[in-house]
C-alpha cells in the first residue's frame, strides 16, 4: 500500500513538521528509515510511528490516482489483486476503510512483518517465511529490500517504483525500475496469468 497505492511518505513529512517542527524535502528521503532521513531521535521516531498508525492519520493519506486506474484495468483483464502491506495488524480496519473510500479494487489483503517491526504470533500478520509460501505472478514495490526478497526468495518479477529511498539499490535480474504506474501498466504481463511454482 504505502508509497505504491498512496502517498505515505509525504503524509509522514506532514506529521514530522507538525509534531517536531522539522521540514524535510521529499527528495531528501534517501534512506528507508525516517529516523536517519529526517534526523529524528529514537523517541521522535517512536512517536512518529505511533502517530502515523492512528486511523485518523491513515485516512488522511492521499491516494495515487493512476495506481487505482491501472488496478481497475488489471481487474478487467482478469488479474486478482493481492495487497500485501507491512503495516502493523492494528491498522487493518483503517487500511480497509481507506481502500473502500478511495475505491481501490482488490481481492485479498495480507499483513506481513516485512521489516521485523511487530510480532505476528496470535495476530493476522504473517512472517516473511509464511509469505514465501504464497503464490503471486508478480509484484509492485517501493522498498528495495522487500523487492529483493520477492525477486530472490520467491523468484517473482518485481516492478520497483522509483522513490528517493531506493535509488541507491543495486540491479537484480528480476527487478525492473519504473517511474510511474502508467509505465508499469505498459510493462505488465498479458492477463489473465496462471501462476505455478
Amino acid at each position: 500500500m504505502d508509497d505504491v497505492l498512496c502517498e505515505t511518505a509525504r503524509q509522514f513529512l506532514v506529521v514530522i513538521e507538525r509534531e517536531f517542527g522539522k521540514q524535510v524535502v521529499y527528495e531528501k528521503l534517501t534512506d528507508f528509515d525516517f529516523e536517519t532521513s529526517c534526523e529524528l531521535t529514537p523517541e521522535e521516531r517512536a512517536k512518529l510511528y505511533q502517530t502515523v498508525h492512528h486511523a485518523d492519520e491513515i485516512l488522511c493519506i492521499e491516494p495515487i490516482p493512476e495506481a487505482i486506474d491501472v488496478l481497475n484495468g488489471w481487474v478487467l483483464a482478469g488479474y486478482e489483486i493481492a495487497i500485501v502491506t507491512g503495516r502493523p495488524p492494528d491498522t487493518v480496519a483503517a487500511s480497509i476503510e481507506w481502500l473502500a473510500r478511495c475505491k481501490v479494487p482488490y481481492h485479498s489483503f495480507t499483513v506481513v512483518d516485512k521489516y521485523g517491526r511487530f510480532q505476528t504470533e496470535n495476530t493476522i500478520g504473517l512472517s516473511l517465511a509464511e509469505l514465501a509460501t504464497k503464490q503471486f505472478c508478480w509484484a509492485v514495490e517501493d522498498s528495495f529490500p522487500m523487492a529483493k526478497f520477492l525477486a530472490t526468495t520467491m523468484n517473482l518479477p518485481v516492478a520497483l517504483l522509483d522513490r528517493p529511498w531506493n535509488r541507491g539499490a543495486v540491479e537484480h535480474p528480476n527487478i525492473r525500475r519504473y517511474s510511474h504506474w502508467r509505465e508499469i501498466s505498459s510493462g505488465a504481463p498479458a492477463g489473465p496469468v496462471h501462476c505455478s511454482r
